[in-house]
This record gives C-alpha cells, sequence and structure tokens, in this order.
C-alpha cells in the first residue's frame, strides 16, 4: 500500500520497532541500574530474607522479607535509607512481609486502638503498658515495642510465627507566633 509514494507497511513497522526499542531500553535501565541493584543490596543485610522491587500502576514497591527476631527499627531505617539512596523522592511504598499467625494477628488487632492513640497523642508509656499487658494475656513468646521521630514499631513472635508492624506517627510541626 502507497500513500503519495511512501510505503505505510514500512512506516508503521519502522515505528512498531522504534516504540519497542524505547520501551525495553527503559525496563532494562530502571532494572539493572535501579530495582536489581537495590534488591541485592537489600539481600546483604543479613535480617532480610528475601526484596523484590516492583513497579505497579500507582509506583515503585518494595517488598522486604525479614526473618525472626530482627531489629525492626533497625533494620527498615537502613532499608528506607538503601531506597532513598537509589529513588530520591519518588514515592516508594515499603511492605515488610513476615510469618503472621492468627493469634498474633488478634494481638494486633487488640493493640492497635493504643498504638494509633498514642501515635496522634504521645501517650507512649500508656501504649507500652497496654500492648505489654495484651501480650501477656496472649501469651506471646517475645515482644518489643520501639518508638522514633517517624514510626511506631511492634514486634511479636509465638512459636514460628512472628509479627511486624510499622505505624506511622503524624509529624507536626509548631510555628512560633512573633
Amino acid at each position: 500500500m502507497h500513500f503519495k509514494g511512501w510505503r505505510l507497511h514500512f512506516i508503521f513497522l519502522a515505528a512498531l520497532l522504534t516504540f519497542g526499542l524505547l520501551t525495553g531500553g527503559q525496563w532494562a535501565y530502571r532494572h539493572y541500574s535501579q530495582e536489581k541493584p537495590l534488591a541485592d543490596t537489600l539481600k546483604a543485610n543479613p535480617a532480610v530474607q528475601e526484596a523484590e522491587v516492583t513497579r505497579t500502576a500507582q509506583g515503585l514497591e518494595v517488598r522486604v522479607i525479614l526473618g525472626p527476631g530482627a531489629d525492626l527499627p533497625q533494620v527498615y531505617r537502613q532499608v528506607q535509607e538503601a531506597v532513598d539512596k537509589l529513588y530520591g523522592r519518588e514515592q516508594v511504598k515499603l511492605v515488610i512481609q513476615d510469618r503472621r499467625s492468627p493469634a498474633l494477628e488478634n494481638l494486633w488487632r487488640q493493640s492497635q486502638f493504643a498504638v494509633y492513640e498514642a501515635a496522634v497523642r504521645g501517650s507512649f508509656t500508656q501504649m507500652a503498658a497496654t500492648v505489654e499487658r495484651l501480650a501477656r494475656q496472649a501469651g506471646v513468646d517475645q515482644y518489643a515495642v520501639n518508638v522514633d521521630d517517624n514510626y511506631i514499631y511492634l514486634q511479636f513472635s509465638q512459636g514460628q510465627a512472628y509479627l511486624y508492624q510499622v505505624v506511622p506517627r503524624p509529624n507536626y510541626v509548631t510555628r512560633g507566633e512573633g
């Protein structure tokens, strides 16, 4: 088929080939210069059993599987630093996976009211006492509650099951008047 001396099927084929090369090149660049190095860096951490970096419609997702007994606040900060180093300000969703049991899920559901209240009001001592009481009632083997400027970290373990939960704290900026 000709259009003013041009063969349309060759033009269409060239456009399709160019689109394929550009798309493939972009994928290869992201995969080999960002996603794979990040996954390899995260896997080098002894607490990380598996790490996977994927692109979704909502943006980048980093899924990290931690082993039992990890120092959750430290590992979470290390993972965030590695992600920030490669991706900077790009929106990245960080997902921490664990081996939850129904009993630990139930304990988290009971604890979350105190945890979220502490995140907003700053009642960390009361939260820690409530979580301790609930953990003892549930008969968990170990538990830990940690707080920093940005997050509240909860860890529960019972037998082979363990639960990690990271709850963001709202950052309030107070402005002086004057």
